[in-house]
């Protein structure tokens, strides 16, 4: 059985007539015994592999070979009994495994999925084999039909892997973002680009918005263990439907909402917001809160693995109230709920006081997230100006990341900012512009300035 803890780190007190309260709320997942659990415990996977099939995966030939090789080990890595597909991307989608199925008199299939077994996977591998690079990249049309594909298996965890290794030049951006927006809680997806001619921003849209990670393949050789590692990482998930509510009072209100741990992601826009209504107080979607209410608002996190462990930022608005502990008000109840059913509850407290040394101490865990947020921010910033040869301010903005990442002993950071910047003094956040960057160290970069580190000794004052 899975269970949820929660732990918040903030500071109480505020000074007097401060309406602005952050807090650091920490969850984790954890299996207690091995009975019969809450949310979809146990419940079928569904693995889908988007794959780019386009001209440009032939040159060099490593890179189609590559994720053929790739592929055959993430169905390797498959649980028996996973539903999973695997679907060619080029300027349309086509169903690679399992054989499409054709209407009888219709050129339209009915997609379907096979379940991992023995047969099903030595099929597949064959199936993948056999794959080509030919035409353009029309990423719409490989989320469209992987979520016809998701759709067949509605109650099941859904994951996809998405592997280009270009832009997304055959359709128009618009296209992308209105699929997208239909793809949105229908599955997760984690992006990867091959090589340094695919677009940062295009594959990160597609992963902020189906709760993923983009990360970048610098050689076509590390193709295999990148996809094992999802593919372990996508099988461990065992409870679904899981979100993130925040119970905030009348007149209070919800300045924003980042996952800061293990990477960044802004969900303050994904919010479901609902209001009491009628004598029955009858909780109802609204699209504008109405500030005499009390709000619910609630923030998709998608699947958990047990031993799972997720921080996350909240800033809230509150009405202020007088001093003294008993006009201590709660600012907002957090629940991690499953299937709409909350597994754990926080609160996060605010109380006015005119002891300055209470009010101004800022809690470790709050600073500590807040400066990795900074971090990714300047990272960020330092590339756009390096990019657009302000190196003036490129060189302010980098120096900045590397006193953060020095800071808050974030050395995956720093080892990737070594090589773009040469760090002189990075208490001081002294930097010198690199001459001779290559696009992969800066892409790398980009790509991984959101993975944040965990405070250590969180609990020392």
């Amino acid at each position: 059985m899975t269970t949820f803890s929660a732990n918040v780190h903030q500071n109480v007190y505020l000074p007097r007539g401060e309406a602005v309260v952050h807090a650091i709320v920490a969850f984790a997942a954890e299996e207690i015994d091995r009975g019969p659990s809450n949310g979809r415990l146990g419940a079928d996977a569904v693995e889908v592999v988007m794959l780019d099939c386009s001209a440009s995966m032939a040159s060099p030939p490593a890179k189609l070979e590559g994720a053929r090789t790739a592929t055959c080990k993430a169905v390797d890595k498959l649980r028996d009994g996973t539903w999973f597909a695997i679907v060619a991307g080029t300027s349309f989608a086509r169903l690679v495994y399992p054989p499409q199925k054709y209407e009888q008199g219709s050129s339209s299939f009915s997609p379907s999925l096979a379940r991992a077994s023995r047969a099903t996977r030595t099929a597949a591998r064959e199936a993948v084999q056999r794959l080509e690079a030919n035409g353009g990249t029309a990423i719409s049309t490989w989320l469209t039909l992987a979520r016809r594909l998701f759709d067949t298996c509605p109650d099941a965890i859904h994951h996809a892997i998405l592997l280009a290794d270009g832009r997304n030049e055959s359709e128009e951006a618009e296209r992308l973002a209105a699929e997208l927006g239909r793809c949105v809680g229908k599955f997760q997806c984690d992006c990867l680009g091959v090589g340094t001619d695919w677009e940062r921003t295009e594959l990160q849209a597609v992963s902020d918005a189906l709760l993923g990670s983009t990360d970048i393949i610098p050689d076509p050789s590390q193709m295999d263990g990148m996809f094992e590692a999802i593919t372990e990482k996508a099988m461990s998930k065992r409870v679904g439907s899981v979100a993130l509510q925040l119970l905030t009072p009348v007149g209070g209100a919800v300045n924003f909402v980042n996952q800061v741990s293990p990477e960044l992601l802004n969900l303050t826009e994904k919010a479901n917001l609902r209001q009491p209504f009628g004598r029955d107080s009858e909780w109802r979607t609204v699209q504008e809160a109405e500030p005499d209410r009390p709000l619910l608002s609630v923030y998709p996190t998608g699947a958990w693995a047990t031993g799972e462990e997720r921080e996350y930022h909240v800033c809230l608005t509150v009405p202020p109230q007088e001093v003294g502990p008993e006009n201590e008000l709660r600012a907002a109840r957090v629940s991690l709920a499953v299937d709409g059913v909350p597994a754990v509850q926080v609160p996060v407290r605010a109380q006015w006081t005119e002891d300055l040394e209470m009010s101004t101490r800022i809690n470790r865990t709050v600073a500590h997230y807040t400066g990795q947020e900074e971090l990714a921010t300047s990272i960020e910033q330092g590339l756009e100006a390096r990019r657009a040869g302000d190196h003036k301010a490129a060189t302010q903005k980098l120096g900045r990341a590397a006193h953060l990442a020095h800071l808050s002993g974030n050395e995956p950071s720093t080892r990737l900012l070594e090589r773009v910047v040469q760090i002189d003094d990075a208490e001081q956040g002294i930097v010198r512009l690199r001459t001779d960057v290559s696009k992969e160290d800066e892409m790398t970069l980009d790509t991984r300035s959101r993975r944040t580190v965990r405070l250590r000794n969180p609990s020392r004052p």
